[in-house]
């Protein structure tokens, strides 16, 4: 920032003269990648899961739920059922669906910039 012109391109010191993409700009995949990463790891509101593949939260969510689901029938049928535990897979197996949802949505989203872009 400089007061006299405003804002000043670090590479060249000078104001921009240029209309749309700068020629002499470079992007920077490794920390648009750092700045991602976080975005991802946080999608689900917590940091249970995988912080990066969204594919594996699905799965796993879907196999902890069903579990969850096999284990409550089998309870249900049980002289003394005790609940908890299975509602706790089902619960757990739901947020880490839902994480890796989050997580695809947030892919998709930066495709969708860097197609744009």
């Amino acid at each position: 920032m400089n007061f006299e012109q405003g804002l000043l391109c670090q590479l060249t010191d000078k104001k921009a003269d240029f209309e749309g993409d700068c020629a002499d700009f470079k992007k920077d995949n490794e920390e648009e990648d750092r700045l991602l990463l976080p975005k991802l790891d946080l999608a689900g509101d917590g940091v249970e899961g995988d912080p990066v593949d969204f594919q594996k939260n699905k799965t796993n969510g879907q196999i902890i739920g069903l579990i969850g689901v096999g284990i409550l029938l089998v309870k249900l049928m049980s002289p003394s059922p005790i609940i908890v535990i299975p509602f706790g897979a089902i619960i757990y197996g739901i947020y880490l669906y839902r994480k890796g949802i989050e997580q695809e949505k947030i892919l998709q989203e930066e495709e969708k910039k860097a197609k744009n872009s």
